[in-house]
């Protein structure tokens, strides 16, 4: 077999990306595989904008159906996004026996299930590498690299917008809204940010994350998650006090009984770890595995020719099964079908750990004792403190780091402190993990 034919079906920037590698570098990746992967249709609904790649004349079409429906086509990328079109077109194209490529982690994370099983009866394959991480090659890793391991903990910068704006906001000292301001002006942010700043995306990587490491499925919706928003300036200087930088972290624990607790939201962590370093728009993955230990992988996450990097990736894969009569003979789920399953998920409420705890007060003698009354009722023990002032509007700052406590026990200490009459705004709180590296 000296060529294998691709259809695309999106090309936006991550689809103009994969397109240029498979045009530019069709020599380099002969040489690789054997074969020549031959770009033989893009469809797009879109077919007179301008792009940064030159197709053949041809290759360019509108309705993905033909693509679809072309016997000649052996592997179908679907890179349009969204859980209702590109599930329609995945599942038409493995019915119609072609394999897939995708890079949507929305629509595998919340319909996975149905799309692997598909691929499954149908004994083709499916790459996803693209999903998770951008251009780090951490499936892959985790599904062959590392298949000796049972895995314990991961610690997951995975959504490189709420990075950038942390890091941003960490070092120069600016608001949420301006850095926000800034990614988009950048490219960084989408012109609603909603599921990068609320930690949705996040939580739909971490589900695959989830599937592929320990072997369990768990919906996104059913991930605790809180996004950055309420994070301040403020929160970074005192972070800084105490030895720590906040990152926004997808979080994952596999217990020895098999249950699982799992979550995203902004957290701090020790400033002298690897993880802390990883700043801007940069993706950091920290696996535990019993036989390996600590691993940490770091790379772009995002961006046209990094996911593109990674989508092709899986291309080369797939086409060396369809070359050597490998293809359709192994699971996507990284584990044999029998062994994976719903996720026995602790709930949040019953999750111990540290907390920052920022609260705004009046500025009278005997406020930190009635706080620190609140918080000794319900079993929360302090710390330490910092009660200095900062130049703020609406109050004096009082920041206290609290001893590990269940989350359900913070959560009614906070309830009863915000209701004190000395209290100006609503508490907040970050988490903190010191387990990472």
């Amino acid at each position: 077999m000296n060529e294998i034919k691709v259809g695309l079906i999106g090309l936006g920037t991550v689809g103009t990306g994969v397109a240029r590698i498979l045009l530019e570098q069709s020599e380099k990746i002969y040489n690789r595989l054997g074969a020549r992967i031959a770009l033989k249709k893009v469809a797009d609904i879109d077919v007179k904008r301008k792009r940064d790649v030159r197709l053949p004349k041809g290759v360019l079409i509108q309705d993905a159906q033909e693509l679809l429906n072309d016997p000649e086509i052996g592997i179908v990328v679907e890179l349009i996004g969204g859980t209702t079109t590109a599930k329609k077109y995945i599942l038409r194209a493995l019915k119609n026996g072609k394999h897939v490529v995708t890079a949507n982690k929305a629509l595998l994370s919340t319909c996975g299930e149905e799309i692997f099983n598909e691929a499954i009866k149908r004994s083709i394959e499916i790459g996803f590498e693209a999903s998770v991480g951008g251009g780090i090659p951490l499936l892959k890793s985790i599904k062959e690299g590392l298949a000796a391991n049972r895995f314990s903990d991961i610690y997951a910068i995975i959504n490189g917008t709420s990075n950038y704006i942390l890091t941003r906001m960490g070092e120069e000292k600016r608001s949420f809204s301006d850095v926000l301001s800034e990614a988009q002006a950048k490219g960084y942010a989408e012109a609603d940010p909603t599921l990068d700043v609320g930690g949705i995306d996040s939580a739909h990587k971490l589900s695959i994350l989830l599937l592929l490491s320990f072997g369990v499925i768990l919906k996104p919706s059913d991930i605790p998650t809180d996004g950055i928003k309420t994070i301040l300036p403020l929160d970074m200087e005192f972070a800084k006090d105490f030895g720590y930088k906040i990152k926004p972290l997808a979080i994952a624990r596999q217990r020895k009984d098999g249950r699982v607790e799992a979550k995203v939201h902004p957290t701090m962590i020790p400033a002298g770890t690897m993880l802390a370093s990883v700043d801007g728009v940069y993706n950091a993955v920290h696996l535990i595995g019993d036989a390996v230990g600590s691993m940490i992988f770091i790379g772009r996450g995002a961006g046209m020719m990094p996911t593109a990097s990674a989508v092709v990736s899986d291309l080369v894969d797939i086409a060396k099964r369809i070359m050597y009569g490998g293809a359709g003979r192994t699971t996507p789920y990284s584990f044999i079908k029998k062994a994976v399953k719903k996720a026995d998920l602790v709930s949040i409420n019953e999750q111990e750990c540290r907390y920052y705890l920022r609260f705004f007060v009046v500025d009278r003698p005997g406020v930190l004792a009635r706080i620190a009354s609140c918080l000794g009722r319900f079993g929360v023990s302090i710390e330490s403190v910092i009660q200095k002032w900062r130049n703020t509007r609406g109050g004096v700052p009082i920041v206290i780091v609290t001893h590990k406590a269940l989350e359900r026990s913070l959560m009614k200490a906070l309830k009863a402190i915000d209701s004190l009459d000395v209290v100006l705004s609503k508490s907040a709180f970050i988490r903190i993990e010191d387990g990472v590296v």
